[in-house]
Formats: structure tokens, C-alpha cells, sequence
């Protein structure tokens, strides 16, 4: 078998994107097997199709049974918050689990919990650029780059929140 690794980026809102851009992979013989930081890494078998779901949440042995009970394979986890599983695609009556809107709008909350003490955290970190500043074009650069990260943290909380009102 060969690996082939796609590099794609998601924003923690589009989830359900990520689901079916797997799926999809899946369908065209490529299959999920680990993700690093945008990478996403496949194993190539045209003979199988999988339907994956990704969950966010803090996990433990009971959450895992509880998928495979349903028939859901576990697949990676990343950072030990996004759960990737897949089922055969082959399967009748193909069931989500918390995929009911009270779980989806949960998780989305958990998101930006999550993401809020990450931005809270880089905001902490760069109290030494801002108590040290002199101007130095390497301070300019630095302060430039932590804008754009928080203008993308800023972007991730509005969607994530625009999906929790549509969820309520």
C-alpha cells in the first residue's frame, strides 16, 4: 500500500467539511490515517469506501467503546480533542453519534473554550514583546505575525459562535 499525504487546512467551525472532504478522499480509494498540523496522511486502497466522523471532546475508554459498540472505528486523535472514526461506507443506516443538535451545538462550546484559553495563552506570551518594545524591525515583524494569528483567532470564534446560535 501506498501513503499519500494531502496538506488542506480547516477552521474548527467547518467540522462537517473536514467529514466530507474525508469521505469523499475515501470514495476516490484514499484512505484516512493520521493528521499532523494540516497534513493529512492516507493509505491508497480503491477497494474500500469509508464515511468518517470527527468529534471534539476530552476522551476515555467508555467514549471509544461507545463508538465501536456502534460501529464506528477509531481512527486518530489530535491533540487528544478531534477524534477521527470511520465506518465502511457499505453499511445500511449509517448513524451518526452526537450528531443531534444539542451535541453538535455542546461541541462547538467545548471549541471555543478550548480555543480561548489557547488565545488567552498567546496573548500571555507576548507581554514580553509589548513590555520591551523599542521598535526594532524584528519586534514589528513579531507583533505583525502575532496581529495575524489574532485576527484568525477572532475569525474562529465568530464562526464557531454563528454555528452555536444556528445550533440553538
Amino acid at each position: 500500500m501506498m501513503t499519500v499525504k494531502k496538506f488542506k487546512l480547516f477552521t474548527p467551525s467547518n467540522v462537517h467539511k473536514e467529514e466530507q472532504w474525508l469521505t469523499e478522499m475515501s470514495q476516490k480509494g484514499l484512505h484516512f490515517t493520521k493528521y499532523r498540523l494540516g497534513m493529512y496522511y492516507f493509505e491508497e486502497e480503491p477497494n474500500y469506501s469509508y464515511v468518517y466522523q470527527i468529534d471534539f471532546r476530552d476522551a476515555d475508554d467508555d467514549y471509544f467503546q461507545l463508538y465501536k459498540d456502534a460501529g464506528w472505528d477509531h481512527v486518530e486523535s489530535f491533540i487528544q480533542k478531534f477524534h477521527y472514526f470511520r465506518m465502511p461506507a457499505n453499511q445500511e443506516n449509517i448513524k451518526k453519534i452526537y450528531s443531534d443538535r444539542e451535541s453538535v451545538k455542546e461541541t462547538f462550546q467545548r471549541m471555543i473554550q478550548f480555543y480561548l484559553v489557547m488565545f488567552l495563552a498567546l496573548l500571555g506570551c507576548q507581554a514580553g514583546l509589548i513590555a520591551t518594545w523599542k521598535g526594532y524591525v524584528f519586534q514589528i515583524i513579531a507583533a505583525s505575525l502575532v496581529g495575524l494569528v489574532f485576527i484568525l483567532y477572532l475569525y474562529v470564534f465568530f464562526t464557531l459562535k454563528r454555528k452555536i446560535d444556528y445550533y440553538k
